[in-house]
C-alpha cells in the first residue's frame, strides 16, 4: 500500500472549510482535476453518501463514498469503482481539519494498492506516485485558492503547490 499524506493551512475557519467538504457532490469546484462532479445517492451528507467524478483525463471517472464521518473535523472516502484508471486495486482518502490561530489546517491522506505485484510496486514507484501525488497537492490548493477567494478551480489555473507541504 502507498500512502501519500500533506497539509495546507488556508485563511477561512473551519466550518467554512468544512461546509466546502460537505458539500460532497461539488469537488468539482475546487479539485483542478474534476471538472464535473455530482451526488449519486439521495443522501447528502454523511457515512454512505456516494459521487461521481469525471477527470480531466483519459475520460476517466471514479464513484466515491463516504465511509467515516465525524462532523466538522474529518472524513474517509473510499473509492469503489473507477473507469479508465488502469492499476488500482483499492483507493480511499481521509481529510482532518483543525484550527490554527483562526486559520484551518487540512490534512489529506490518499492510500492505494495497485494490481499487478511486484510489477505494480514498480509502476507504482516510476510513475503512479509521482503523479498521485501531484494530483493530490493540487486537490489541497484547489480548496485553499477556492476558499480564499471564491474562484472555481477548473484546472486552467496555474496553482501553487508550494503552499501544500507534509507534515511535520
Amino acid at each position: 500500500m502507498s500512502t501519500i499524506t500533506r497539509e495546507v493551512l488556508i485563511d477561512a475557519s473551519p466550518q467554512k472549510v468544512w461546509a466546502a467538504l460537505a458539500d460532497f457532490g461539488n469537488i468539482y469546484l475546487f479539485n483542478p482535476n474534476v471538472p464535473q462532479s455530482y451526488l449519486t445517492s439521495e443522501q447528502t451528507a454523511g457515512v454512505g453518501t456516494t459521487r461521481h467524478c469525471d477527470f480531466n483525463m483519459m475520460g476517466a471517472s471514479v464513484e466515491e463514498r463516504i465511509v467515516e464521518w465525524q462532523e466538522n473535523k474529518s472524513m474517509k472516502v473510499d473509492i469503489y469503482a473507477w473507469k479508465n484508471l488502469p492499476g488500482i486495486k483499492k483507493m480511499t482518502a481521509a481529510l482532518k481539519l483543525d484550527e490554527v490561530n483562526g486559520r484551518t489546517r487540512l490534512q489529506g491522506t490518499m492510500e492505494y494498492t495497485l494490481k499487478y505485484g511486484p510489477l505494480g510496486k514498480i509502476m507504482d514507484a516510476s510513475m503512479m506516485k509521482p503523479r498521485n501525488t501531484k494530483a493530490w497537492e493540487g486537490l489541497l490548493a484547489g480548496i485553499k485558492r477556492h476558499l480564499e477567494t471564491g474562484e472555481v478551480i477548473n484546472g486552467l489555473q496555474q496553482l501553487n503547490l508550494d503552499v501544500v507541504a507534509v507534515p511535520a
